[in-house]
């Protein structure tokens, strides 16, 4: 699920302490680093949200599993 990454939702993961990245997720398999389910992986995780690009720009949306569940 992709959302409008704006400086609202920035502000409020930083301060509810938000975890949404695979490396937080119960079906992430860190050895192998990837997701447990086989879902690539399509920004979900990228940390924090506002982390730049490979291309070095601001991302214009978050990216949230619906299969996340928090370790």
């Amino acid at each position: 699920m992709h959302f409008p990454l704006t400086d609202e939702l920035v502000a409020e993961a930083e301060r509810f302490s938000l975890r949404s990245a695979c490396r937080d997720c119960f079906f992430f398999v860190a050895a192998e680093h990837r997701c447990a389910h086989e879902w690539p992986d399509e920004g979900q995780g990228r940390w924090p949200l506002a982390a730049l690009t490979e291309a070095g720009e601001r991302p214009e949306t978050a990216a949230f599993c619906k299969e996340f569940e928090l370790l």
